[in-house]
Parts: structure tokens; sequence; C-alpha cells
């Protein structure tokens, strides 16, 4: 067998340990090891399995700095891992050169694929990613370049890294259940492809290492067996202590269940408190931010579980994101131990686009939509009744579907017939909104405010609009949804994050007009602002929706605290 095909296999061998060793370093050490050595750095939640390796941490919320996590790794830690990295591909002898290559290689393109990630799928991406992609570019190709070293000839290099790193790197991400998109294809195997390939062309080779032998390479299988046999029982071990944990928090909570009576109206001073990456809802990570949430005068929270839909595919597929049932179980008791009500609001995220855009010409492909549809709200509504939630939202924003208004009513009718409190729809704003028929069948009229305000912030026009809706149905109205970017001039188009000049004074106006419009209107109970995230992220250099550790907060928690309802 040819030299440089025997070192290939060897590479294939050990890039389980090496891959997984990388997400550790990358993923996990940061935090942990800050967490260690300051003092009010705490770690919020840590996880190790075969397939994934994560750590954040952060310090108290209420500094809403951005966690320091799997998501957003910062310049300085890459930098320091990275210098790391480098060092050891210049002082490995030459039988370990191909491994250290790998580690190296492994390492930068899980710290450029992570941030990647986050802006393929529209997620707070922190103003220094940049820096921090470039940083791990530059231990990706050092570790392609070392473990290349020894070849010459495009061909058998470019082999080389196949073989080695690009192949094993394609079947680790499948087996881990990454699903294989062009979003993935570009984020997760992207860089790999990339500078594997400019590389390889590269010319030149080194001298040559000692031969890898046979030994060494069932050396690595055997310690992908070991990494993973060790992470399997390590992860078990963390379940196991995460279930305790849960029902733990269940069991302290008041009023379980059935055992109190629903309330039909209450007002409602929220916020939309949804999962975030890579924590979830995990209760651990979250329980400080209901404490701070009610210092704010936060007295509900909306949880957001997702749904996921493919554009023009007539399927809803639910299960196994973020925000578990078990997790969702656990947040539900810890915040009704601090007096906070939950409205559980499922909604579905469509790749691409979003709920509006989903509509089907054929009845059978609509008929096989709504009864998907169906299994995740009855899903959902059992959840609600399960963890007695005070209000459950039937669906979000589907503007070309809810004109369907027997298949709507029938859908609430089954949402009722599996939960006894009051229900809600969360219209999107516009047309959708001020044209649908079914508000009667429920208890509140539900509104995702983005309607857009003047420059001046006059709010009459909106008023008129949402009061003629109440007035037509004589029901309360809810703000499912309500926000603005922090961004420059966020009234012109409130659901819009597309990158300008950072303002969160602006914002903090916007918040200002609309509370001041609608608080204290006699038909209004109540907003869940979009949004803030269970990791606590935020902060005056977060240009997203969120209020969290901006003006905007402040504006919040003096309306919810001396707003007089």
């Amino acid at each position: 067998m040819p030299a440089w095909l025997r070192a290939a296999l060897a590479g294939a061998a050990w890039f389980y340990p090496a891959y997984w060793t990388a997400m550790f370093l990358v993923r996990a050490a940061p935090a942990l090891l800050t967490a260690a050595v300051v003092p009010e750095e705490k770690v919020l939640w840590f996880q190790a399995t075969p397939w994934y390796v994560a750590a954040v941490s952060r310090p108290d919320p209420l500094l809403a700095d951005a966690p320091r996590s799997a998501a957003a790794p910062s310049p300085a830690a890459a930098l320091v891992l990275v210098a790391l990295l480098l060092l050891l591909l210049i002082r490995t002898p030459p039988r370990l050169r191909l491994l250290a290559g790998l580690l190296a290689a492994c390492a930068g393109q899980i710290g450029i694929g992570l941030p990647l990630a986050r802006w393929f799928f529209s997620s707070p991406t922190p103003p220094e990613a940049p820096a921090t992609v470039a940083i791990y570019a530059a231990a990706l190709g050092g570790g392609v370049w070392r473990m290349l070293q020894a070849f010459s000839g495009t061909g058998i290099r470019l082999g080389v890294a196949a073989v080695a790193f690009v192949l094993p790197l394609t079947g680790f991400l499948l087996l881990a259940g990454r699903a294989m998109d062009v979003r993935f294809a570009v984020y997760g195997l992207g860089p790999a492809l990339l500078v594997a390939g400019v590389v390889a062309a590269l010319p030149g080779g080194g001298t040559p290492p000692q031969p890898v032998s046979w030994r060494g390479a069932m050396a690595g299988v055997a310690a992908a067996a070991l990494v993973g046999g060790a992470a399997r029982a390590g992860s078990g071990w963390m379940a196991q202590r995460l279930a305790e944990e849960r029902k733990r928090m269940r069991a302290a909570a008041p009023l379980l269940d059935g055992e109190r009576p629903y309330d039909r109206l209450f007002f409602q001073k929220g916020v939309n408190l949804t999962a975030e990456g890579p924590a979830g809802y995990a209760p651990g990570a979250a329980r400080e931010m209901l404490d701070h949430l009610v210092r704010n005068g936060v007295n509900a929270v909306a949880l957001v579980p997702y749904g996921f839909s493919r554009a023009g595919e007539p399927s809803v597929r639910f299960g196994g994101a973020w925000e578990r049932d078990e997790d969702i179980a656990a947040l539900a008791a810890l915040a009704r131990q601090r007096g906070i009500r939950i409205l559980l609001k499922p909604q579905i995220w469509v790749r691409p686009g979003w709920p509006g855009d989903v509509h089907f010409d054929s009845a059978a492909d609509r008929s096989r939509w709504f009864a998907d549809y169906e299994r995740f709200l009855e899903h959902y509504a059992r959840l609600a009744s399960r963890v007695h939630a005070d209000l459950f939202c039937v669906g979000v924003e589907f503007g070309r579907m809810t004109g369907y208004e027997a298949e709507w009513r029938r859908l609430i009718q089954r949402a009722r017939s599996l939960y006894a409190g009051p229900l809600v729809y969360a219209a999107a704003q516009g047309e959708e909104f001020e044209t649908i028929r079914f508000w009667d069948a429920l208890d509140y009229i539900g509104l995702n405010n983005y309607y857009p305000l003047p420059d001046d912030l006059r709010t009459d026009e909106v008023v008129r609009k949402v009061e003629a809706v109440h007035a037509r149905y004589r029901l309360p109205v809810i703000f499912t949804e309500a926000g603005f970017a922090s961004l420059r001039a966020p009234h012109r188009a409130p659901w819009d994050e597309t990158p300008r000049e950072l303002s969160p004074d602006e914002q903090a106006r916007c918040y200002e007009a609309l509370l001041r419009a609608f608080y204290h209107q006699p038909w209004f109970s109540g907003v869940y602002w979009w949004k803030v995230g269970a990791n606590g992220y935020g902060g005056p250099r977060d240009p997203t929706h969120t209020p969290w550790g901006k003006p905007a907060m402040e504006v919040v928690a003096r309306w919810y605290t001396q707003g007089g309802r």
C-alpha cells in the first residue's frame, strides 16, 4: 500500500478522538476555565455526548453581556487556543505530525463553523465574529498544511486531505444528525473543503515523516472507542442528574396541574422568554433570568417551542429542538414559584421563509398540512394542560392559511378538548390581524404588533386599527409579540434586523410610545415583548430585538412596576 494512503487511513482512524478533543477545546474549555478563575463567572450549562461537547458560562445576567459559550467564542479565547495549537504544530516530532495537524484543523473547522451557523440561521452574531473566524482560519490552514507537508503532488496531497479529514468530517456530521442542506454544506463543510483544496494545490513537500504503522492506525481506532464510550457513559450520568433536577423543580412548585382554576382574564406584563443555543431551556441556565424578570416587574412569560416545515412541503415536524418538553415543564414550575404566569406559544419555523408564506393551492396538500399541524397542536395542548399553562396559543402568523376558517375553528375546538384554559391566536400585523373571522372562537385577540410608526412616533393610526378589531368581537387584546430592533429608525419596519447603525435609545423611545398608547386602554390585556433569551444575551452592542441590558428594558421595568395595572 502506498505510504501516502497508509498515512491517510491512519489519519481517518484518529479523526474521531481528534475532533471530539477539538470540540472540547473550542466549545467547552474557555467557559470552564473562565468560571474556574473568575469569581463572578459561573457555569450555567455543560454537555458532553459522543457527538457534542459544549459549555456555557456568564457573569450575572444583570450585566447583560453576551454569554461566553459555544455559540459565541471570543477572539481572545480563540487567539490563545490557536496560538497553543500552532506551537504544537511547530514542536511536534515527525511521527506525530499528521495527528497534530488533524487536531488543529478540526479546531479551526469547529471555530469557523459556529459563527457561520449563527449567521445562516439568522441568530444574533457578536460584532467580533469576523475576528474569531480569521483566527480559527489560521488554525484550519496551519493544521491542513502540517498534515500535507510530507507529501508532494497535488493529487496525492488532495487524497490525503480527503481521506484523513474531509470524508471523516462529512461522516461525523451526518452520523451526528446534521441535516445535509445548502447551509450545512456551507458552514459545516465549506471551510474544510476550501482550505484543504487550496493547501493541497500549493507547491512543495517536506521531509518525509517516519512511516505510519498499522499499529498507529489501530491505536486510533482504540482511542475512538475509548472516547466514544467515556462520552456515552458521562452523558448518561449527566442526563440522570438533570432529570433528577427537573423532578425536584416540578415537585417544589405549588398548585400543580389541575389544582388551580384558570383565570379567564388577567393583565399580562410579559416577555417572550426564548430558548437560545446551546443550552436552550435548560432550567439551571434560565432560573436566574426568571428572578431578574420578576425584579423588572414581569408577571408573564411566553415559552416558545418550535416545529419545523420546509417551504412548499405540506408537513410539520417537531421534537428534538432546544425546547424539550421536560425543560418546559421544569421552567413552568420555576415560573409558578415566582408568581409568573405562562403563555405556551408553539410556533413553526419555515425554511426558507416565515409562516406567512405557507400556502398550498392543492386541496390534498392543504388537508395534509392541517392534519400534520393538528398533531403538532395536540402535542402542545396536552403539554399546556400538564404544566398548567395560564394561556395557550393555537397558531402564529399563518397569514395565507387563516382564511380557511372552518379548519381553524376545528383546530380551536380540538385544542379546547385537550386544554381547559383560555386560548389565543397570534396574528401578524396588517391584513391577517384585521380580517380573521374566527376571533369569536377564542378568549383573546392576539396581535404580533410590528405595525410601522411614523417618524414622530404617533400611534393614533395603530390604536385605531387595533381598537376596530376589538370593537367587532368585544374580546380583550394582547400583543403576543411586540418589539423593535436596537438599530437606527426601528419604527419604520419594526420586524427588520438588517445591519445598520446601532441605536438602543431609539428602540427605547419606540417602546415608550407603544406602552403609552396601549397600556391603559380598557380593552388591552398586556404585551409579550420580543424577546428575552433564556441565556441572557443582549447589552448595548447587541443589534437585535431583545431589550435585555438596554434602555428599552428600563422602559419596560418602569411601566411594569409603576404603570398602575
